[in-house]
């Protein structure tokens, strides 16, 4: 209730900013003895800013005197709350822990490699941007990663492959990946676009 009442007031404080630069750009309308005229433009946005002033003190007289919470007590009724389940969010948090730490050792894996150090990070995306092609076998998975251009970044990029490949990672069902830097595929991989 409170959040609703919060958000109508945002939205009517920028609807009435709006209403307050328009009004500074028309024209004022004027009777023939000089006097605004009442239906000009101008007379109607001041009349729309009142109103919108007024509806903007309302609500925030009433977001003042709502609580902010409520005791579950005085809400009646005999069903319990049931308590929502952690898991997903605790799930979420361990995967995007798992991916910012992998970041971070393949950035170290990366640095001896790299003698600019300012531009590793960016070296880092540039080399997971890369197209790649897949190859498997009954035994290994092969990604083939497209090379850079420049020559200092390509060496470091065959090193973090080399690197990737000599842990011996498997596939759950137990083929080996195989990460190398190469030009066009072999005619048995296949094109895939990889994240």
């Amino acid at each position: 209730m409170i959040k609703d009442k919060q958000k109508l007031i945002k939205r009517l404080k920028a609807e009435t900013n709006k209403l307050y630069k328009e009004m500074g750009t028309a024209k004022e309308g004027l009777t023939k003895d000089g006097a605004p005229r009442q239906n000009s433009i101008k007379e109607r946005l001041k009349t729309q800013i009142r109103e919108n002033e007024s509806l903007i003190k309302q609500l925030q007289q009433e977001v003042k005197s709502l609580p902010e919470r409520i005791e579950l007590s005085s809400l009646g009724g005999d069903k319990p709350f049931r308590v929502i389940d952690n898991e997903g969010k605790n799930l979420f948090d361990f995967v995007t822990s798992a991916v910012w730490n992998s970041r971070k050792q393949m950035i170290e894996w990366l640095r001896p490699y790299y003698t600019n150090k300012n531009e590793i990070v960016d070296l880092f995306y540039a080399i997971t941007q890369c197209q790649g092609w897949i190859k498997t076998t009954n035994t290994s998975v092969t990604v083939r990663i497209e090379p850079l251009q420049q020559m200092s970044r390509r060496a470091a990029q065959e090193q973090l492959c080399r690197k990737l490949t000599s842990l011996g990672v498997q596939t759950p069902n137990g083929k080996f990946m195989i990460m190398e830097v190469g030009d066009s595929p072999i005619t048995d991989f296949h094109v895939h676009n990889l994240p």
